[in-house]
């Protein structure tokens, strides 16, 4: 008799919606087989098994004001799963990912590389990166190698990178990850415009980005970004706005135009679903 409650049997079943799903047509059956053996649980492990094979984010690091965005969570699976899919890792490939959040994206792209591929992955904060460092460890991926340093920089002494992902809100791409990844190499990034962040997917050329697929989603931002905005549109604090600096926006001035919002008894978690940012999701 099949135990519905087992690890295994949660996975395989949050699996099954997300390829059901497929959003924006992206699929790749090697990221299906590396998500049903990956075990998400491991890398959060102060959440419930029911919440960890969830299709929802989940945070590891809240922020010191409660008004503001988590620090660092793991981001939605369906997420995971079509950023990697747009990704294409081919074994051997060395992989730099920028936010290494809790460590399970690292550990399904080691999964996709394997033995002969490498990952490097990032994180400005300490404890986020012990936190991956020894989750990592723990689920048996010790050649991830996990950097406490500013992701924009990047890692050069590690470079050139088949392939560069970034598990964060980007609003530009900083040049050390242009000069880290070779023509015919793939970047995968959050990109933040106007209000939405859309992932797309990019094949370096010589002089030129070309991209190739995208799909709407929502991270939290990088850290140093000052080109973005929010402000509160309800006298709750419960909606929220947000635009680009170049945009004169003032958001009282949108509360007539919004409904009255509803207040509900479901707790915050990290941003990372497929709509906008208000609502959605990303860590790794």
């Amino acid at each position: 008799m099949t135990d519905t409650s087992s690890p295994q049997a949660l996975r395989d079943r949050l699996v099954d919606h997300i390829v059901k799903e497929r959003i924006a047509g992206l699929y790749d059956p090697r990221v299906e087989a590396a998500m049903r053996a990956v075990p998400r649980h491991e890398f959060v492990p102060q959440a419930s098994l029911e919440l960890a094979y969830a299709n929802q984010a989940v945070t590891i690091k809240d922020n010191p004001d409660p008004d503001a965005l988590p620090l660092s969570c793991a981001s939605q699976p369906d997420v995971v799963f079509f950023m990697l899919a747009q990704l294409d890792i081919q074994p051997g490939n060395n992989i730099l990912e920028a936010g290494a959040g809790t460590g399970y994206n690292a550990a399904l792209m080691q999964h996709l590389t394997g033995p002969t591929g490498k990952v490097t992955t990032l994180d400005v904060h300490e404890d986020v990166v012990a936190h991956a460092r020894q989750r990592l460890t723990a689920a048996g991926f010790n050649d991830v190698r996990v950097l406490a340093r500013d992701a924009a920089l990047g890692a050069a002494e590690f470079a050139p990178y088949d392939r560069i992902i970034a598990t964060v809100g980007v609003w530009d791409l900083p040049a050390t990850w242009w000069e880290q990844l070779p023509v015919g190499g793939r970047l995968v990034l959050p990109l933040r415009w106007r209000g939405l962040t859309r992932s797309v997917a990019f094949v370096r050329e010589a002089d030129r980005l070309r991209s190739e697929s995208l799909a709407t989603c929502g991270f939290l931002p990088m850290i140093g970004q000052d080109v973005e905005r929010e402000g509160y549109v309800d006298e709750h604090r419960l909606v929220k706005l947000y635009w680009d600096a170049d945009q004169p926006i003032q958001p009282t001035t949108c509360a007539a135009a919004s409904p009255a919002p509803e207040r509900t008894s479901h707790g915050r978690t990290c941003p990372s679903r497929r709509t906008n940012r208000s609502t959605g999701s990303g860590c790794a």
